[in-house]
């Protein structure tokens, strides 16, 4: 649903920009997960939230200081798979893809997907391979093909993409 950036206040609320497209999604919240990724997550309850113009205030129930708060940072907030809201055609949970092996159309192994940064124009798949990056755009014209069994992502290297 969104990452942790910082404390937002001395008791312990924090701001979240999210990877979701309705901001609204937060209000209902009640319970969710936090992680850097599906495999160590702690389940914590949802005070309140309250939706801005480009991000979400949290409170979770037991975090009552900046210390505290500071302590989250950088963690991703999920939420159960049954509570999620439903995808659209060609959209993907950000759980299902880390960890996927990425290739190109001709079969070249480019590295495993390890983040997803949500932009105002879309999502941008980070690939890593022996310490190096890939930004890629999740787009139709780079993103060819998604298959979530077998974790594999088939994509198009567009000029300009190149490692870092």
């Amino acid at each position: 649903m969104g990452r942790i950036t910082r404390p937002l206040d001395v008791k312990g609320a924090v701001r979240v920009l999210p990877e979701t497209d309705s901001l609204e999604r937060f209000l209902g919240l009640k319970r969710a997960f936090l992680g850097r990724d599906d495999d160590d997550l702690r389940e914590v309850e949802v005070a309140w939230a309250k939706p801005r113009a480009r991000d979400v205030v949290v409170k979770f129930v037991g975090i009552d200081s900046s210390e505290e708060a500071e302590k989250l940072r950088d963690l991703r907030i999920w939420v159960p798979r049954e509570e999620a809201l439903p995808l659209e055609e060609d959209s993907y949970y950000i759980p299902d893809l880390l960890g996927m092996e990425v290739v190109t159309e001709e079969g070249e192994f480019l590295g495993t997907l390890e983040d997803v940064w949500s932009l105002p124009a879309n999502d941008v798949y980070i690939v890593r391979k022996e310490g190096k990056e890939l930004l890629l755009p999740a787009t139709g014209e780079v993103v060819r093909e998604v298959d979530i069994g077998a974790r594999r992502m088939v994509v198009r290297l567009l000029e300009g993409l190149e490692w870092s």
